[in-house]
């Protein structure tokens, strides 16, 4: 019997081509990180099961666990294949070779129940629990050994992943599930802690790369729902370590107006097909003409994975051809607004345990950093923030979600309300806000990317939500509500039709459906997508609502002035009216 609620599913993760050129490889990972680097990272069984193209999805092979030691596996295909090229093996061969020494993907997860589940409010999820076999045995798995329980996206995504975490914290708290919730903390910290970043996703072909810097964010989020002070005490100092990381690893120089301005960028080392796309990558790389061209496009396909948003037109030059990608050229305008909202709330977060030399610190940062964005990504003339492309000296003219994330953070001075009245009007008249879906993730239609037109995306419209409501504008406040109104009754209308909720959306129809495009089919599940909503629900409780004839009509929400912030984690009936909708859905 399928458990009601695929709002959320939790996992308990116990674990854990040759190129033509003289330029160093940089694997995803490699001994250094890992113990099973040479089967689910690089080596000659990765590339002739994608050679011979044994799955749909290259993630399917790199998900399955060994049934044995991964030297044990390596020494009997070399004593079977010796170094025969993947070429002159027999599809049928290697196919036997998987099934004999791998099981299938999805095998370490057992049903559990997290111990703050409670059945009202009713919003919570499947959860799986693999236990201590493979924490004892972490090099026969490409999962990345956590001690505590989380919650996986959905569909073919088994493991964690970092920034979708902050979207399944915020439904996680408006469950009133702390303890999982500190849970879900103390893993991507545990994560800080052995590598020093957190990683893209909870698998060893992600060491190389992270996401959107979105752990300090949970901790502020928590501790907003508890006034833990014990527990932002033990992850300030690991907080503090992922930010050197981004300032270490991911920091850059770029020269405007004779000044110099230190900036964020994506930008992974590794220049291989990424694992989990090995075959795809490979694929398009044969398009370029030579190994230092595809090792380039490899990085660029990586860092672009980083920022969450693989693949858009925002990454590449002609804005229509994946292969013409360039994001380590590209200076993101989110990814350095979210820093500017982590330094605000390191500042925020010494000051709530009296730490006020370093809570002052943080504020100096902050400010600096403040105008750093100004000047580096606010363009005076449209009156927004745009990427800045270092290869052109320019920005990046376009309309991206990522343009409002700034407001999101609060990353500019506030008292200063003109500047967010231009961000306003200009995605105004971008024609953004005219979608009865929501809004669209750019309005470039020039490729089917699945970070583009016409998807809309759940982190960035609550981002962009969020922004306008927290302004101190009435108009925009308005705005906000509007949005979530089209997103929330667009989610809960496809997942009327269809039974699921779903990782991206086609806003732009009357009739909102499953998104599409990008490298994999449409994911259902899912968890930032449930998060949000709950959060959206919660945060407008006393103003949304479900029309008798919702089902047959399109959705025209009515609109409210307000001068004041809607409450946050209210009581909301609405809540247990959606969620007794979907318990009837799937109670069979």
């Amino acid at each position: 019997m399928l458990n009601p609620w695929n709002f959320f599913v939790f996992v308990l993760f116990i674990i854990c081509g040759p190129l033509g050129s003289n330029q160093v490889e940089v694997h995803v990972c490699d001994t250094t990180n890992s113990n099973n680097s040479f089967i689910y990272c690089n080596g000659p069984i990765l590339d002739a099961v994608n050679y011979h193209s044994l799955y749909n999805d290259s993630k399917e092979f790199v998900d399955m666990p060994l049934k044995d030691d991964p030297q044990i596996v390596y020494n009997a295909w070399r004593a079977k294949y010796g170094n025969q090229s993947s070429a002159n093996l027999n599809k049928s061969d290697v196919q036997a070779f998987v099934n004999q020494y791998f099981s299938a993907a999805g095998t370490e997860l057992v049903v559990c129940t997290p111990d703050d589940w409670q059945e009202k409010p009713p919003k919570l999820a499947t959860i799986a629990d693999p236990k201590l076999p493979i924490e004892q045995h972490t090099s026969r798995y490409s999962l990345l050994y956590v001690p505590n329980s989380f919650i996986v996206p959905g569909g073919r995504f088994r493991e964690f992943y970092y920034w979708d975490a902050y979207w399944i914290i915020k439904g996680l708290i408006a469950s009133d599930m702390y303890n999982t919730t500190r849970s879900m903390i103390r893993n991507l910290a545990s994560m800080v802690d052995k590598y020093g970043f957190v990683p893209n996703g909870g698998r060893v072909y992600y060491l190389q790369r992270s996401q959107p810097p979105f752990l300090a964010a949970m901790v502020y989020e928590l501790y907003e729902a508890t006034n833990d002070k014990a527990f932002v005490a033990e992850l300030l100092p690991t907080l503090l370590k992922e930010l050197n990381f981004w300032n270490e690893k991911r920091m850059t120089d770029v020269q405007m107006n004779g000044k110099s301005f230190k900036v964020y960028q994506y930008k992974t080392a590794s220049n291989v097909p990424r694992p989990e796309s090995y075959r795809v990558d490979t694929q398009n790389s044969a398009k370029l003409a030579n190994g230092a061209d595809q090792q380039q496009f490899y990085q660029d396909l990586a860092s672009a994975a980083e920022s969450g948003w693989d693949f858009s037109t925002r990454w590449f030059s002609d804005y229509k051809t994946l292969t013409s990608i360039e994001t380590t050229k590209v200076l993101p305008v989110d990814l350095n607004g979210l820093l500017c909202w982590n330094m605000d709330i390191m500042e925020y977060l010494y000051e709530q345990i009296g730490d006020t030399k370093n809570s002052q610190i943080f504020r100096n940062k902050r400010a600096d950093f403040r105008d750093t964005v100004q000047n580096v990504f606010y363009n005076r003339t449209d009156g927004t923030w745009y990427d800045y492309n270092l290869r052109t000296q320019s920005h990046n003219p376009r309309f991206y979600t990522s343009t409002a994330v700034p407001l999101f953070t609060n990353c500019y001075n506030t008292l200063n309300t003109g500047k967010s009245q231009k961000v306003f009007d200009y995605m105004d008249k971008m024609g953004v806000f005219t979608y009865p879906g929501g809004i669209p993730t750019s309005m470039s239609q020039e490729s089917d990317q699945q970070w583009d037109f016409p998807n809309g995306w759940s982190p960035n419209n609550h981002m962009i939500i969020e922004g306008l409501r927290k302004s101190a504008n009435p108009e925009m406040q308005d705005k906000g509500f509007l949005i979530a109104s089209k997103w929330v009754m667009g989610n809960f209308r496809v997942f009327y039709e269809t039974g699921h909720m779903w990782e991206k959306y086609n806003v732009i129809g009357s009739y909102p459906q499953p998104g599409s495009g990008g490298e994999y089919d449409v994911q259902d599940g899912f968890g930032w997508s449930n998060g949000a909503i709950l959060d959206l629900l919660l945060t407008y409780n006393d103003r949304l609502f479900v029309p008798e004839n919702f089902v047959n009509t399109t959705v025209t929400p009515s609109v409210e002035s307000t001068t004041k912030s809607a409450p946050k984690y209210a009581k909301l009936p609405w809540v247990l009216v959606f969620a007794f909708m979907i318990r009837q859905l799937f109670n069979y």
